[in-house]
């Protein structure tokens, strides 16, 4: 069965919310979250101390999964973004693995 790599960029106010689902999902073992500054040429959603800032403090989640399970977490993930924008991507991984003696 082939791994995708799912990558999304949303609010950090959803971040709990996101953890929360995440976490109890059986068909994923983990799952990354990383807080990033988000740069747009559109600045009309940002609230004034983002637009003298220029971007946006933003959370980004990675999560490697399954083909086959693709859409039960993009339904995951739209239960736990209520009205808060997610963007997102999937890629395929050519492979995947851990090395050494410690998993992370």
């Amino acid at each position: 069965m082939s791994e995708q790599l799912l990558v999304a960029v949303t609010s950090e106010k959803i971040r709990e919310d996101l953890i929360d689902t995440l976490i109890g999902l059986e068909e994923i073992s983990g799952f990354n979250l990383s807080t990033i500054d988000g740069y747009s040429r559109s600045h009309s959603e940002y609230d004034l101390q983002e637009q003298v800032a220029g971007y946006r403090r933003l959370c980004r989640l990675e999560v490697i999964h399954p083909e086959d399970q693709q859409e039960a977490l993009l339904e995951a993930l739209r239960g736990a973004c209520g009205n808060s924008p997610l963007r997102y991507w999937i890629v395929p991984l050519a492979a995947s693995g851990h090395l050494g003696q410690e998993i992370l």
